[in-house]
Protein backbone atom coordinates (compact mmCIF):
# COMPACT_ATOMS: atom_id res chain seq x y z
CA UNK A 1 0.00 0.00 0.00
CA UNK A 2 0.91 3.35 -0.25
CA UNK A 3 3.37 5.20 2.23
CA UNK A 4 2.27 7.96 5.36
CA UNK A 5 3.20 10.54 3.12
CA UNK A 6 1.69 9.57 -0.50
CA UNK A 7 -1.28 9.38 1.35
CA UNK A 8 -0.95 12.77 3.22
CA UNK A 9 -0.29 14.08 0.06
CA UNK A 10 -3.79 12.40 -1.48
CA UNK A 11 -5.36 13.77 1.54
CA UNK A 12 -4.00 17.57 0.47
CA UNK A 13 -5.04 17.32 -3.48
CA UNK A 14 -8.42 16.13 -2.35
CA UNK A 15 -8.99 18.61 -0.15
CA UNK A 16 -7.94 21.36 -2.67
CA UNK A 17 -10.96 20.07 -5.21
CA UNK A 18 -13.70 19.54 -2.29
CA UNK A 19 -12.75 22.48 -0.49
CA UNK A 20 -12.20 20.71 3.04
CA UNK A 21 -12.61 22.74 5.41
CA UNK A 22 -11.02 21.32 8.21
CA UNK A 23 -7.98 19.98 6.45
CA UNK A 24 -6.19 19.14 9.80
CA UNK A 25 -8.84 16.75 10.54
CA UNK A 26 -9.04 15.58 6.94
CA UNK A 27 -5.33 14.55 7.28
CA UNK A 28 -5.45 12.73 10.44
CA UNK A 29 -8.14 10.60 9.08
CA UNK A 30 -6.46 10.33 5.77
CA UNK A 31 -3.56 8.04 7.55
CA UNK A 32 -5.95 6.89 9.92
CA UNK A 33 -6.61 3.24 8.89
CA UNK A 34 -2.87 2.40 9.02
CA UNK A 35 -2.89 2.97 12.47
CA UNK A 36 -3.59 -0.56 13.05
CA UNK A 37 -0.49 -2.62 14.32
CA UNK A 38 -1.58 -6.24 13.68
CA UNK A 39 -1.99 -7.54 10.70
CA UNK A 40 -5.68 -8.79 11.82
CA UNK A 41 -6.08 -5.44 12.68
CA UNK A 42 -4.89 -3.84 9.62
CA UNK A 43 -7.01 -6.45 7.85
CA UNK A 44 -10.02 -4.54 9.75
CA UNK A 45 -9.19 -1.88 9.41
CA UNK A 46 -9.15 -2.02 5.52
CA UNK A 47 -11.66 -3.45 5.08
CA UNK A 48 -10.20 -6.24 2.47
CA UNK A 49 -11.67 -8.44 0.99
CA UNK A 50 -10.13 -11.80 -1.51
CA UNK A 51 -7.03 -12.73 -1.79
CA UNK A 52 -3.84 -11.83 -2.40
CA UNK A 53 -2.87 -15.73 -3.89
CA UNK A 54 -5.50 -15.01 -6.64
CA UNK A 55 -5.30 -11.60 -7.45
CA UNK A 56 -8.93 -10.93 -5.93
CA UNK A 57 -7.69 -8.74 -2.84
CA UNK A 58 -9.50 -5.26 -3.10
CA UNK A 59 -10.49 -2.77 -0.32
CA UNK A 60 -14.40 -2.25 0.35
CA UNK A 61 -14.76 1.18 0.71
CA UNK A 62 -17.98 0.99 0.27
CA UNK A 63 -18.72 -1.34 3.16
CA UNK A 64 -17.01 0.97 5.24
CA UNK A 65 -19.24 4.19 3.78
CA UNK A 66 -22.19 2.00 4.37
CA UNK A 67 -20.87 0.80 7.92
CA UNK A 68 -20.40 4.80 8.71
CA UNK A 69 -22.88 6.87 6.83
CA UNK A 70 -22.55 10.08 9.86
CA UNK A 71 -18.68 9.59 9.96
CA UNK A 72 -18.12 9.84 6.68
CA UNK A 73 -19.77 13.70 6.52
CA UNK A 74 -16.74 14.68 8.94
CA UNK A 75 -13.46 15.81 7.55
CA UNK A 76 -11.81 12.87 9.78
CA UNK A 77 -14.63 10.01 8.67
CA UNK A 78 -14.03 11.37 4.81
CA UNK A 79 -10.51 11.30 5.02
CA UNK A 80 -10.48 7.65 6.67
CA UNK A 81 -12.48 6.79 3.36
CA UNK A 82 -10.20 8.21 1.05
CA UNK A 83 -7.38 6.39 2.53
CA UNK A 84 -9.33 3.11 1.74
CA UNK A 85 -10.37 4.38 -1.94
CA UNK A 86 -6.56 5.30 -2.36
CA UNK A 87 -5.50 1.80 -1.05
CA UNK A 88 -7.71 0.20 -3.34
CA UNK A 89 -6.43 1.97 -6.28
CA UNK A 90 -2.60 0.92 -5.10
CA UNK A 91 -3.76 -3.03 -4.82
CA UNK A 92 -5.21 -3.04 -8.75
CA UNK A 93 -2.68 -0.13 -10.28
CA UNK A 94 0.42 -1.06 -8.74
CA UNK A 95 0.45 -4.21 -6.61
CA UNK A 96 -0.91 -6.72 -8.84
CA UNK A 97 -0.43 -4.87 -12.64
CA UNK A 98 3.70 -5.15 -10.82
CA UNK A 99 3.09 -9.13 -9.98
CA UNK A 100 4.37 -8.02 -6.73
CA UNK A 101 3.10 -10.85 -5.18
CA UNK A 102 5.02 -13.29 -7.00
CA UNK A 103 8.13 -11.22 -6.82
CA UNK A 104 8.12 -11.35 -3.06
CA UNK A 105 7.64 -14.95 -3.04
CA UNK A 106 10.63 -14.93 -5.17
CA UNK A 107 12.56 -12.61 -3.85
CA UNK A 108 12.07 -12.23 0.43
CA UNK A 109 14.61 -9.39 0.39
CA UNK A 110 12.22 -7.45 -2.01
CA UNK A 111 10.35 -6.26 0.85
CA UNK A 112 13.16 -4.47 2.52
CA UNK A 113 13.83 -2.83 -0.84
CA UNK A 114 10.19 -1.44 -0.95
CA UNK A 115 10.11 -0.09 2.25
CA UNK A 116 13.46 1.40 1.91
CA UNK A 117 11.79 3.26 -1.62
CA UNK A 118 9.39 4.47 0.58
CA UNK A 119 11.46 6.49 2.72
CA UNK A 120 13.95 8.12 -0.17
CA UNK A 121 10.47 8.72 -1.68
CA UNK A 122 9.18 10.84 1.45
CA UNK A 123 11.67 14.00 0.59
CA UNK A 124 11.91 13.46 -2.81
CA UNK A 125 7.90 14.22 -2.77
CA UNK A 126 7.30 16.49 -0.32
CA UNK A 127 9.70 18.14 -2.68
CA UNK A 128 8.15 17.77 -5.81
CA UNK A 129 4.80 18.64 -4.51
CA UNK A 130 5.89 21.96 -1.96
CA UNK A 131 3.70 20.56 0.89
CA UNK A 132 6.21 20.62 3.97
CA UNK A 133 3.70 22.65 5.60
CA UNK A 134 1.43 19.90 6.17
CA UNK A 135 3.80 18.62 8.93
CA UNK A 136 2.86 21.82 10.70
CA UNK A 137 -1.08 21.27 9.88
CA UNK A 138 -0.71 17.49 11.31
CA UNK A 139 1.24 18.68 14.24
CA UNK A 140 -1.47 21.26 15.23
CA UNK A 141 -4.25 19.10 15.03
CA UNK A 142 -5.57 17.07 17.69
CA UNK A 143 -6.92 13.32 17.35
CA UNK A 144 -10.74 13.29 17.55
CA UNK A 145 -13.15 11.64 19.35
CA UNK A 146 -13.03 8.45 17.67
CA UNK A 147 -16.54 6.66 16.51
CA UNK A 148 -14.59 4.31 14.11
CA UNK A 149 -14.32 0.97 16.52
CA UNK A 150 -11.38 -0.13 14.21
CA UNK A 151 -8.98 2.32 15.33
CA UNK A 152 -7.90 3.41 18.66
CA UNK A 153 -6.96 6.81 19.76
CA UNK A 154 -4.01 6.26 21.51
CA UNK A 155 -2.74 4.58 18.51
CA UNK A 156 -3.68 6.90 16.01
CA UNK A 157 -1.73 9.43 18.14
CA UNK A 158 1.24 7.22 17.68
CA UNK A 159 0.93 6.52 14.50
CA UNK A 160 0.29 10.88 13.58
CA UNK A 161 4.01 11.16 15.74
CA UNK A 162 5.43 8.53 13.53
CA UNK A 163 4.16 10.15 10.15
CA UNK A 164 5.72 13.59 11.40
CA UNK A 165 8.88 12.04 11.48
CA UNK A 166 8.57 11.28 7.97
CA UNK A 167 8.98 14.87 7.14
CA UNK A 168 12.90 15.10 8.02
CA UNK A 169 15.13 14.38 5.57
CA UNK A 170 18.31 15.41 4.07
CA UNK A 171 19.91 16.37 0.87
CA UNK A 172 21.85 13.33 0.23
CA UNK A 173 18.21 11.47 1.17
CA UNK A 174 16.97 13.59 -2.47
CA UNK A 175 19.87 12.00 -4.15
CA UNK A 176 19.10 8.23 -3.39
CA UNK A 177 18.45 6.06 -6.32
CA UNK A 178 15.11 4.08 -5.90
CA UNK A 179 15.34 0.36 -6.75
CA UNK A 180 11.60 -0.86 -6.97
CA UNK A 181 9.85 1.98 -7.82
CA UNK A 182 10.19 5.40 -10.05
CA UNK A 183 9.12 8.61 -8.88
CA UNK A 184 7.16 8.95 -12.39
CA UNK A 185 4.92 5.46 -10.87
CA UNK A 186 4.48 7.07 -8.16
CA UNK A 187 3.39 10.36 -9.31
CA UNK A 188 1.12 8.81 -11.84
CA UNK A 189 -0.18 6.30 -8.87
CA UNK A 190 -1.34 9.70 -6.26
CA UNK A 191 -3.00 11.45 -9.57
CA UNK A 192 -5.21 8.33 -10.17
CA UNK A 193 -5.62 7.99 -6.86
CA UNK A 194 -7.17 11.68 -6.36
CA UNK A 195 -9.29 10.71 -9.73
CA UNK A 196 -10.62 8.03 -8.32
CA UNK A 197 -11.54 9.64 -5.02
CA UNK A 198 -12.88 12.46 -6.94
CA UNK A 199 -15.09 10.21 -8.87
CA UNK A 200 -16.58 8.28 -5.89
CA UNK A 201 -17.45 11.65 -4.20
CA UNK A 202 -19.28 13.20 -6.91
CA UNK A 203 -21.23 9.57 -7.72
CA UNK A 204 -22.01 9.28 -3.83
CA UNK A 205 -23.52 13.15 -3.69
CA UNK A 206 -25.26 12.36 -7.05
CA UNK A 207 -27.49 9.35 -5.19
CA UNK A 208 -27.71 11.37 -2.04
CA UNK A 209 -29.09 14.39 -3.55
Amino acid sequence: MGSRIMHLIIADRVSEKLSIQCKGQFLLGGIAPDAAFTRERKTKSHYYEGSLEDGTRCVNYERFAEKYPVDIQSEYGLGYLIHLIADDVWMKHIYFKNNFKNRLDADPGLLDRWHSDFRKLNGKLIEWFECGDLEDELRAIGVPENNISEIESEDLEKFKEETINDFFYTEDDLKKELEVYSLKQILSYINLAVEEIINFYMAVTLRIS
